[in-house]
């Protein structure tokens, strides 16, 4: 039977080869497999950069120019829809990647979808964050506690 030798940092080795070799493959091999089943799936990857506006103390909208990015593992014929609007952003036909450019002016976060053209399916979505309160999310200069 295998003993496991305990080491500083939290990692177990086996004194037995065959069963730490064992554990690795088959961890890798869960691991490969629950990727590509992933991929498979066709999961797309929508992106929206810059993610987030944070306003300042005097500033109410937010202005900045984003870019969407989206891939997929196989041809999909796309729509980018923007929360409020009827009308697409732009379309794609029977293609794995698109990008779109924008010059984004709001006050509210922005929601992105990408929505199959065929079946009005949403098959991916993104939001875009806008932060009206820049305080909450910094680091005070001194601990409360501290009277200098």
């Amino acid at each position: 039977m295998a003993r496991p030798l305990y080491l500083s940092g939290g990692y177990t080795i086996f004194s037995t080869p065959s069963l730490g070799l064992l554990i690795t493959v088959g961890f890798l091999s869960l691991t490969l497999l629950s990727v590509s089943v992933a991929a498979e799936e066709g999961a797309i990857e929508l992106t929206v950069q810059p993610s987030l506006c944070i306003l300042g103390d005097a500033e109410s909208l937010c202005r900045d120019q984003v870019k969407i990015n989206w891939r997929a593992p196989r041809e999909h014929s796309l729509c980018l829809y923007q929360t409020g609007a009827s009308a697409p952003l732009d379309c794609w036909q029977q293609t794995r990647v698109g990008s779109y450019t924008q010059v984004l002016e709001t006050e509210n976060d922005v929601q992105f979808q990408l929505v199959e053209q065929n079946g009005q399916q949403v098959v991916a979505r993104y939001v875009f964050e806008v932060i009206a309160d820049a305080k909450r999310y910094r680091r005070q200069r001194r601990n409360p506690w501290s009277f200098f």
